[in-house]
């Protein structure tokens, strides 16, 4: 599998941010940990480590968008057991995850963490962010005031509930198709032209760094964490 990943502390004290990468069953997942640097930190290891026990042994030999809503349910309840078993304020993350199966994508997502596409010289964003600004701008609330907008106020997350709704979706890839998986440490500080031109004309792995680069050039306060998969 075509895939490269890297993460940066950024200006952070910990790096809360975790991601996955697993060639050979073609696995992709980022997390993006909250609830205090240690809780943040743990929660997002939770999280990805579900899907590195996923990969444990041998892959599977079929996937199904099913069985990605299973593992986010197993996720989930993993890092709340953990919230309550530590008995010491809210713990949990973002969760962002890929499972390819020759031509299909399935992919599942809690957070505001984004898994966007590259085809066709057009980058999309596949995911919602789960957040209260991205709500507003979603019902039309345009002109929002900026002390006001708490973009990091997170309406969905792994871990704070026994349960939680994600967003699940299966799309067929095409021969040269691109993903970019990050958490907002990236995009708040990169346009999404930024990444697209990046991601266009570099190597996976050149692709990465400048990405993460461009982030901490920008001033990017926050944990920037970047997956780049390439489907041929």
């Amino acid at each position: 599998m075509a895939a490269a990943g890297g993460s940066n502390i950024g200006l952070r004290k910990n790096n809360e941010d975790s991601y996955y990468i697993n060639d050979d069953c073609k696995l992709l997942a980022i997390a993006d940990g909250m609830g205090g640097h240690e809780h943040g930190q743990l929660a997002s290891r939770i999280a990805v480590e579900q899907f590195v026990s996923l990969a444990e042994g041998r892959c599977p030999e079929s996937f199904s968008l099913e069985q990605m809503k299973a593992m986010f349910v197993q996720a989930n309840r993993a890092v709340y057991k953990k919230q309550e078993a530590l008995h010491s304020g809210i713990m949990g993350t973002t969760l962002t995850a890929v499972l390819i199966d020759e031509n299909q994508m399935y992919a599942g997502h809690v957070g505001d963490s984004r898994l966007y596409l590259l085809r066709d010289n057009i980058l999309t964003q596949l995911t919602l962010d789960h957040s209260y600004y991205a709500e507003l701008l979603r019902q039309g609330s345009l002109d929002i005031p900026l002390e006001n907008r708490q973009k990091h106020v997170l309406l969905k997350a792994l871990g704070p509930e026994e349960q939680v709704d994600g967003q699940f979706l299966q799309e067929t890839l095409s021969a040269g198709d691109m993903l970019l998986l990050c958490t907002d440490g990236l995009y708040n500080s990169v346009q999404e032209a930024e990444m697209h031109h990046v991601m266009q004309n570099n190597t996976l792995p050149e692709a990465v760094d400048q990405l993460i680069h461009l982030a901490l050039e920008r001033g990017a306060t926050d944990n920037i964490t970047v997956v780049v998969y390439r489907h041929d």
